[in-house]
Order: structure tokens, then sequence, then C-alpha cells
């Protein structure tokens, strides 16, 4: 993988950062970081998952003023990616907090208050989240991230394990791993790095990879998940793009090519400067008229992967279009405000991929 962490130098918890960094990029990162201080903030210092509250209750479903793992996890990319030790200590302090238990588990999704009403954890996010862990522990060698990245691994690699594949979920309450694996959980990258390193089963990680490396694409496109029970892939007929494109770039990351929904993507890009939300699997026609920041983010990130430079860059204009430049208004520096709301997905995605193109360009 085609890493573009910035080596800033070693910072202790408590102290500041140097940054190597543009004026005109400090200003945007400054920008980024102020609106989701002011809007996507709860009073504990969570990132909540929308700006408006709701008093829907769904275990399953996040709403309103939630707090996700996943949220987490991408913030702390974030904090990588701009070299700032102090927000990424910020985020470890939350993880400690709110979201990890002692032997390891870490809940998927918390109440604005901070209080979890879950009793599972999400497989994608917790070996985010590590591997975010481990990169920090190299730019800064504090030896805590090593240890707690260690922790989650062994929770997963005892729990989230079903048949000899690492699966979706675990649920602690029920005492059982799910039976599917989404292909777009499976980071492939990571795994074997947290192999590598000793705190992920190794056949594991190599059974889990086969699933994604050896899939059947259908008309060009991934399938959504694989039940490891029946062992069957599984497709939707509403193709949805975030999900492909993340998949997309942990095969290329490993150096796996999928031509063909590169060529999809071209040429949507080309002809119409869009990509929307998801597609029809048969006819490939869009079945949505709407468009996702964090879409286009993650095309960022797998274009750049790919070294498709200029489609990368078409992406990355048609992603800023969705961001509230205007000086006087309150909600500068965030994307795809509508009805004074937004997404925080459609915001931290974005975020990291300005600075993949920053790094990119430098």
């Amino acid at each position: 993988m085609r890493r573009f962490i910035l080596f800033i130098g070693i910072c202790c918890l408590i102290g500041g950062c140097t940054m190597d960094v543009s004026k005109e990029s400090n200003e945007t990162d400054n920008k980024n970081v102020a609106f989701m201080n002011k809007w996507l903030r709860n009073d504990n210092g969570l990132l909540a998952t929308y700006i408006q509250h709701s008093d829907v209750k769904d275990e399953d479903l996040v709403a309103g003023r939630e707090s996700l793992s996943e949220t987490l996890g991408l913030w702390m990319i974030y904090a990588l990616e701009k070299g700032d030790c102090e927000l990424f200590a910020e985020s470890y302090k939350q993880l400690n907090t709110f979201f990890l238990e002692n032997d390891g588990f870490v809940h998927w999704k918390l109440t604005e208050d901070g209080i979890s009403e879950v009793s599972t954890n999400a497989f994608i996010d917790d070996i985010r989240i590590s591997s975010a862990l481990l990169d920090a522990y190299e730019l800064w060698g504090e030896e805590a991230y090593v240890d707690t990245a260690n922790t989650m691994n062994a929770y997963v690699s005892a729990n989230n394990v079903n048949i000899g594949i690492f699966t979706d979920f675990y649920d602690r309450e029920e005492g059982y791993a799910s039976s599917n694996i989404t292909l777009s959980y499976i980071d492939i990258q990571a795994m074997n790095k947290m192999a590598e390193q000793g705190s992920l089963n190794r056949q594991v990680v190599e059974n889990t990879t086969s699933v994604l490396t050896e899939a059947p694409l259908h008309n060009g496109f991934y399938p959504k998940s694989y039940n490891v029970e029946n062992e069957t892939y599984a497709y939707d007929s509403d193709i949805n793009m975030v999900d492909q494109v993340i998949t997309a770039y942990h095969d290329a990351q490993v150096g796996n090519s999928s031509e063909e929904l590169l060529s999809f993507i071209q040429a949507e890009m080309s002809e119409n400067g869009i990509v929307y939300g998801m597609y029809d699997l048969e006819t490939k026609e869009p079945v949505v008229d709407y468009e996702s920041p964090a879409i286009y983010g993650f095309l960022v990130l797998y274009l750049l992967e790919v070294d498709e430079v200029q489609t990368a860059n078409d992406v990355f204009d048609r992603m800023k279009a969705f961001q509230v430049t205007n000086a006087n208004s309150e909600y500068e520096g965030g994307y795809s405000i509508t009805d004074g709301d937004t997404h925080i997905f459609d915001n931290i995605v974005p975020f990291i991929a300005e600075q993949f193109m920053q790094h990119h360009k430098q």
C-alpha cells in the first residue's frame, strides 16, 4: 500500500507536534476540525453521527447524536494522516474511556451520553482501530498503543471467528459470531500487518483474505458478503458504491486489480461527471439520484492506489463541490449540509481524502 503518513517525529502524549504543512493546507485542516468540534461533538467529546438529535431507538440502526467505533477509527486515521499526535491521543483516550472493555471488546455504538446499549462489536472497526494504533506507535513511540492493539486483536481472534474465517461481529451476550463476512470489511493489508506482528492468527487471516481475493465478480461488481457456513457469496440487486469502492481499495492495496469496476467508474466520470450512490447489478444504471462525498473520498484513495491520478483529481474536484467554503456560513468546512444536517461519514472520509491528495502532491 502507498501510505501517505508523514514522519513528523516523536511527541509525548501531553506535548505538541511539529507539522511541516503549507499554510493553505493548515487552514483547511483547521476549518475541518473547527466544523467537527462545533457541530459533531457531544458534550463528553464523543463524535456524533448527525448534527441533529433524534428520538429513534434501534439497536441495529444509527440515529442522531449516537457515536460509532467506525467514526473513532476513521478519526484516528485522519489524525495520523495530518500528523497530529494530540488529536490522536484524544481519540485514544475516548477509546479507553467509552468504547473499550478490559478484555478487548469494543462496543460498536454508544448513546450520546457514552453508554452502550448493544452487545456486539464490529470486525472492520476493531481492525481499523488496531491498525491505526500500530501506525501511531511507529510514528510516536507510545507503547500503550501497541498494548491496546494487542488486547483488541486477542479478543477478535478468540471471538470473531466462524469456521476459520473472521466474520462481521461477535455478540458477547448471546455468545456467537456472525455467519457472514461483508467483503468491504476485509482489510487485507491491516490483517497482514497484525499477523506479522503476531497478534492475529496467520491461518485465519489467510482464510479471510481468500474470501476477497477469490471472490467472483458479477458484471464487474464485487459480492456484498460471504456466508462461511454455506460457503456462498451474496450480491445485492442494487449495488452500494461505497461498499464496492472500499472493497476495491483493500484489494488494490495488495496488488489486485478490478479493471472492469475501474473502467466503469472512469466512464461514469468521463460521460456524466458523477458517480451515483447505487447502481443496478445487471444494467449498471443508477437507481438513485444522490451522490456521496464519502464515496468520492474513498474513490480518491482507491484511484491514487492504482495510479489513476487524473481520474482521482476529477473525483476530488467533484467531492470538493459538496464542501461549504463560504466564510460567512456557520457550517464552513463541512460537507453535504442539507437542512442543517449531515452524516459524519460524509465529512471524515473527505477530510482523509484531502490529506491523501495533499501528500500525493508533495
